[in-house]
């Protein structure tokens, strides 16, 4: 199956309406998307990390998922 090319922006809001649905999540955590060896990582605060371990995790398992369906669009 072919990958569907997004931007960073429209990734994140994909994490953001998925992070919804988990109560370990909170909204006020920051993400970003940055290029990397895997073709895109998502990326949080060392404090969001700490304080949210859990949460670490889901979007951990959210970004397995979401490389296997899209690809980073370059600006």
């Amino acid at each position: 199956m072919a990958k569907s090319r997004i931007s960073a922006t429209d990734l994140i809001w994909i994490f953001r309406e998925r992070m919804q649905s988990f109560e370990d999540c909170q909204s006020g955590i920051s993400l970003a998307i940055v290029p990397s060896k895997e073709g895109w990582s998502v990326v949080m605060n060392a404090r969001g990390r700490n304080d949210n371990p859990r949460c670490a995790k889901r979007i951990e398992q959210l970004q397995g998922q979401l490389r296997q369906a899209y690809t980073l669009a370059r600006d």
